[in-house]
């Protein structure tokens, strides 16, 4: 009995082994295939298709090169939109997500565009190619005349994304325009002696996506570098508050929004 249970765990080891080991076969496929898609050479991945959805009827990145295979664009949207439901944390749903934006904007329906493509960088921060985004977003907010939505959103991921090249968006007035905001909201800051700390972090990335979280709901947020204990931390603050009263209500209404915990602090020197 002893020997038959030994044998039993040997091969239940192997056999999550060997699934292990095909999934990772079945992603770098997967890599291969798209890549081929990309250089236009569809068809020999449409003859590899079938065999890959009998095999692996359940995997994301299988359902994503279906999805990106459908020729028929309300049935590929209505696939990427199951594989964001279904596996959110999947490789490619940042892939998937886009799709569905570049759709909307193939169609001309541009406010949806829009509304979906500035929500993408929230979800997939780490997404490699958030020029490809952005630009697509702002192109959507100029097609329907919403310049200031474009300037906005610029200037809030600029921020996340020293990087982002801006210079082709014809908005030559956004720099100096938001450099001259942020300046006053500085000034006003250093008046305004109350301020509310949502979090604080030893990875600036984490900060920045606290700050753009909170952001979106309508606050004025700064990301101040802190010491404690000789190690350095990125504190999360949203400033602009002449009294505690003021400060408090702007961070009950966090909590309630977000569920983010907060305290009010008092700093006059801003």
């Amino acid at each position: 009995m002893i020997r038959l249970l030994k044998v039993y765990q040997i091969i239940k080891k192997f056999s999550l082994l060997f699934l292990l080991l095909s999934n990772n076969l079945v992603s770098q496929n997967i890599d291969m295939y798209i890549a081929l898609l990309n250089e236009g050479n569809s068809a020999g991945v449409k003859e590899q298709l079938p065999e890959l959805i009998s095999k692996f009827p359940n995997d994301p990145d299988v359902l994503f090169l279906k999805a990106l295979l459908t020729q028929d664009g309300m049935s590929a949207l209505e696939q990427f939109g199951n594989l964001l439901d279904k596996y959110p944390k999947s490789k490619y749903a940042p892939d998937a997500a886009i799709k569905i934006g570049e759709y909307f904007f193939a169609r001309g329906l541009y406010s949806q565009a829009s509304s979906y493509l500035s929500k993408v960088l929230t979800e997939y921060p780490n997404y490699p190619d958030v020029q490809r985004v952005i630009d697509l977003m702002v192109n959507s907010f100029q097609a329907i005349g919403e310049e200031d939505s474009a300037r906005y959103y610029i200037y809030l991921y600029k921020s996340m994304y020293p990087g982002l090249d801006i210079s082709e968006y014809g908005l030559r007035e956004m720099t100096s325009n938001y450099n001259s905001r942020a300046t006053n909201n500085d000034l006003s800051s250093k008046q305004k002696h109350f301020l509310v700390q949502i979090g604080a972090f030893s990875t600036k990335a984490n900060a920045q996506r606290l700050k753009l979280q909170v952001s979106q709901i309508g606050f004025n947020v700064i990301v101040r570098p802190i010491e404690t204990n000789g190690r350095l931390f990125h504190a999360v603050r949203v400033v602009g508050f002449s009294s505690k009263k003021s400060a408090e209500k702007a961070g009950m209404s966090i909590k309630k929004k977000l569920g983010i915990d907060y305290r009010v602090l008092y700093r006059p020197k801003g």
